[in-house]
């Protein structure tokens, strides 16, 4: 079932009949600022396992519970480093998620087995309702595993059809998943880049912060997105810079910014999908125009940005997909 609901004043009535479902220990689908989320009740042991069974996912994955509140934050930790609360409180609700050590109340499902759990609060008002509704919701990405996330209701119902109910408010606003950083000692370390930079981290914590890269399939990973195949879309994928790196002559599809297109116009063997004018754009559509470039079934070619502000996450992501995609298509 897919429930429209008003993105900024979701309707209360239809509010409560997805807590009802997540109380009564099932899943929904929910908008945030980011992508589509798939939710259960965090402490809720096998709710949260039917989310992993949905989508395929390993349980070494962690999940990220999002709460609508501080106050939840320590129903669900054992500490809050002091710099770390001021962060949160600078940047939540929005596109950030620490790592905190968990309290036993937090089942080792949600947090992947771990002895920490990732928490952030949403900037989307029908996630923060739902929120206060049901309790804190463990969340990933609503996608089947490894598939590009989920920026619409329409995609998520391409993944999972009428086996979860959907909230539909439209699509999301800022693309990529949340910034997810670890505050539990210093350097503070970021295991997935997002909208939250390091910079922004670094001015508002008065804490060094240094990023993390990928961790080996047989180590442990406190952050979703680190180990397994991600954003991978049914067509091989291959970045590039400058239009000169096009192969001439090949049926292909190309993924890149505005400033691109007067340049591949009338070109019959390019189909182009348009991020929009800049990487804010860019962060925002690309998981949109990859599910697109699926339909076209053809080698796709996506842009790569500038490595700084959220184009370092951006091109984190589209790295991700390349290098995935080819597997699949081998």
């Amino acid at each position: 079932m897919v429930l429209k609901v008003d993105p900024l004043k979701p309707e209360q009535s239809l509010i409560k009949k997805a807590c009802q479902v997540l109380l009564d220990g099932f899943v929904v689908a929910f908008p945030t600022e980011t992508v589509y989320g798939l939710g259960a009740i965090a402490t809720y042991e096998e709710a949260v396992r039917k989310i992993f069974y949905l989508k395929g996912r390993p349980t070494d994955n962690p999940l990220i519970v999002h709460v609508s509140d501080l106050s939840q934050v320590y129903d669900l930790v054992t500490e809050v480093p002091e710099k770390a609360r001021k962060v949160m409180e600078v940047f939540w609700p929005g596109p950030l998620s620490v790592i905190l050590q968990a309290k036993e109340s937090v089942p080792l499902v949600t947090r992947g087995g771990l002895e920490s759990v990732a928490i952030r609060m949403p900037a989307h008002p029908v996630a923060l309702s739902l929120i206060r509704c049901a309790g804190p919701i463990a969340a990933p990405s609503a996608n089947k595993s490894g598939r590009p996330s989920p920026t619409t209701a329409e995609h998520v119902y391409q993944d999972f059809g009428d086996d979860v109910l959907i909230l539909d408010a439209g699509p999301t606003l800022v693309g990529l998943e949340s910034t997810v950083v670890d505050v539990r000692e210093e350097p503070w370390k970021i295991y997935r880049p997002g909208a939250v930079t390091r910079e922004m981290l670094e001015a508002h914590g008065h804490v060094s912060v240094e990023y993390v890269g990928k961790i080996e399939e047989n180590g442990s990973t406190p952050s979703p997105g680190m180990k397994y195949r991600h954003y991978a879309p049914n067509v091989p994928v291959f970045l590039f810079r400058d239009v000169d790196e096009l192969p001439p002559n090949q049926d292909i599809t190309v993924i890149a910014l505005d400033g691109l297109a007067p340049t591949l116009s009338g070109k019959p063997n390019i189909i182009f999908i348009s991020l929009g004018a800049d990487q804010h754009s860019a962060a925002a559509r690309i998981y949109m125009a990859l599910r697109q470039a699926e339909q076209f079934g053809r080698t796709t070619y996506v842009q790569l940005m500038d490595e700084e502000g959220i184009g370092i996450a951006y091109n984190e992501r589209v790295r991700k997909a390349a290098g995935a995609s080819r597997k699949l298509a081998n």
